[in-house]
């Protein structure tokens, strides 16, 4: 660069130079100015012009104008810059192109959209699980090549809505989890996984569960009444006595886990339904369940206080909506200490329907538990769990209860100061008459 800028440098002082001598000589300096600095002008006007007429060719090094001076700096300029950007994209062709193998051998259907919802971009594996062609779908709208209702309103609706179950468009053997991801600008990463073993692998363990626990219950009831045959006999010898009460116990506490997991298994059977159920008067139900769990003398001593609105109903099938709140009660019972106070709330929510909390003052529950406690047999504490009568399977039947209907579970607790356990039904299934409103 240093010898560049002398060589220019040298011309322009050759230009003084020559100027100041001609002017001297004839003493026509405006003339000497003019020639001198034209000659210079001139030949920087020639050397522009060339250099435009190989940038507008293409700028190839071969063709590049022969220079000195700073015009030779330029073009070497041009030059370090034009093969920075060839190694650059370079880098980023190998880049994509490795990118591309990736997205192409990954097990999940893959599809990127542009913000007309195009398809731009397709794996391999998206035709045998989507129907969509890499060679001859791309940038075609998603909508005309995916014809299934659910997958087209998911692709169209707002982000919160990201992943739905439905079966393959391609293969109606297969059962996909379809879902998309929002990116750049107005950009739509759209990932199909095929879950059919998942849900073969479900409905297997299902059935197994079902069978078994129908197939075990007629000789545990067998079992059971023999057992209770022993504990009520009077000539039982003394030192049998614990352990034949200790078996009955355990017999009875089996067979409630048995009915409970054929519950669960019809329940699952069941699924979601949005007709299924009656008009249920909801405040009677309570209070028909509250005076049942009251007059057991072990859960006599807990206060139940009542927030239940009148007139407020709901669309269900009676036997489940009184399951749900038993369990839900019964957990409150059993864990608070004697005496405390448990709430029970029947109200109507703004936003989420009609919504069933029952609040009590026990332990409470730590965080990292929440998340878990509706899976089957999940124990917080084993050492008090232990002590409490129950099968491990309330919350998992309440769970399924009221996903059925359209509803969720929510649970909120807090160390030492209790925990509430909150069902809400959608508004569709809620049945509310405004004058009958009183509270009990």
């Amino acid at each position: 660069m240093n010898s560049a800028w002398s060589i220019e440098f040298s011309r322009i002082v050759l230009v003084l130079v020559s100027t100041l001598v001609f002017g001297l000589v004839s003493g026509y300096w405006l003339l000497s100015v003019a020639v001198n600095g034209g000659l210079y002008v001139g030949w920087n006007a020639y050397q522009l012009r060339r250099f435009e007429r190989w940038i507008r060719s293409g700028a190839h090094t071969a063709s590049a104008p022969d220079a000195s001076g700073v015009w030779e700096l330029i073009v070497q300029h041009i030059y370090r810059t034009q093969k920075a950007n060839k190694d650059r994209k370079k880098r980023l062709a190998q880049l994509a192109s490795h990118y591309h193998a990736i997205m192409s051998v990954l097990p999940d259907a893959t599809v990127v959209l542009n913000q007309n919802l195009e398809v731009e971009w397709v794996n391999k594996i998206s035709q045998s699980m989507l129907g969509i062609d890499a060679n001859r779908d791309v940038g075609q709208k998603f909508s005309n090549i995916v014809r299934v209702t659910d997958i087209t309103r998911l692709i169209e609706s707002a982000p919160d809505a990201e992943e739905i179950e439905v079966v393959s468009p391609a293969d109606i053997n297969k059962m996909l989890v379809i879902k998309k991801i929002h990116y750049g600008e107005g950009k739509i990463l759209v990932t199909a996984r095929d879950i059919s073993q998942r849900i073969a692998l479900q409905k297997l363990r299902k059935a197994f569960i079902a069978n078994a626990s129908h197939e075990l219950r007629t000789p545990l009831t067998v079992i059971s009444g023999y057992l209770e045959m022993l504990v009520d006999d009077e000539e039982l010898p003394p030192n049998l006595n614990n352990i034949v009460q200790n078996t009955y116990l355990q017999a009875q506490r089996m067979d409630n886990i048995l009915g409970d997991l054929l519950v669960l298994s019809k329940l699952e059977e069941k699924g979601y339904s949005e007709t299924s159920g009656d008009i249920l008067d909801v405040p009677q139900l309570i209070k028909r369940l509250v005076n049942d769990f009251q007059k057991t003398k072990a859960r006599s001593t807990h206060r139940i206080e009542f927030d239940v609105t009148e007139g407020l109903k709901v669309k269900v099938v009676e036997s489940e909506f009184y399951s749900l709140c038993q369990n839900l009660i019964s957990n409150a019972i059993k864990y608070s200490p004697p005496g405390s106070s448990i709430r029970i709330a029947w109200v109507l929510s703004d936003t989420a329907g009609a919504c069933l909390k029952v609040t009590d003052n026990g332990v409470g529950i730590k965080p990292e538990h929440l998340s878990r406690l509706t899976e089957r047999f999940y124990r917080v504490d084993q050492n008090t769990t232990r002590k409490v009568n129950g099968t491990g399977l309330g919350l998992s039947i309440v769970k399924h209860i009221i996903e059925n209907y359209g509803g969720y579970l929510n649970i909120e607790s807090e160390i030492d100061k209790g925990s509430t356990f909150t069902t809400c039904f959608p508004s569709f299934r809620v049945s509310y008459h405004q004058d009958a409103s009183d509270k009990v």
